[in-house]
C-alpha cells in the first residue's frame, strides 16, 4: 500500500524560496527608488524657494543689482540682470505706437555644491533709466 505524504518536496520549497527573494529584491529597490526621488524634489524645493527668496529681495531692477549673489544655507545662489528693451503691443497683437520699456531680464541660478539645482528667469522694471 502506498504511503500519502504531506507537505512540500525540498526542491518545491527551493523554487519558492527563489520566487520570494525575486520579488523582495524587486520591492527594495521600488523603495530605495521613491525614497530617492522624495529627496530630490525636496532638495528641488528648497532651491525653489532660495530663487524667489532671491528675487523677493528687490521690486526693481537696481535693487537685485546692489546683491548678485549670496548663500543661504547649503545653497548658493547668483543673480544676472540684463537690461532689454521690452516692445508693447496692441491688443490686436500689433506694435504699440508707444516707445518700448525698459526693463530688465533677471535670471537667478540657484546650486549646491557646484550642480544647479533651478534656474529661473523673470523681468523686473527699472525704477529709473539703466
Amino acid at each position: 500500500m502506498p504511503r500519502k505524504q504531506w507537505g512540500f518536496s525540498l526542491l518545491e520549497a527551493l523554487v519558492a524560496m527563489a520566487i520570494a527573494s525575486i520579488a523582495l529584491a524587486s520591492l527594495y529597490r521600488s523603495v530605495g527608488q521613491g525614497s530617492k526621488n522624495v529627496v530630490d524634489v525636496e532638495a528641488r524645493v528648497e532651491a525653489s524657494l532660495v530663487a524667489r527668496s532671491a528675487l523677493a529681495a528687490g521690486t526693481f531692477a537696481e535693487d537685485l543689482m546692489r546683491q548678485d549673489s549670496g548663500q543661504s544655507g547649503v545653497w548658493h545662489w547668483r543673480i544676472q540682470v540684463t537690461p532689454e528693451q521690452v516692445p508693447l503691443m496692441e491688443e490686436s497683437g500689433r506694435p504699440a505706437q508707444a516707445a518700448p520699456l525698459r526693463a530688465a531680464r533677471v535670471t537667478v541660478e540657484v546650486s549646491k555644491d557646484g550642480v544647479t539645482a533651478v534656474t529661473w528667469t523673470t523681468w523686473k522694471p527699472y525704477r529709473s533709466a539703466p
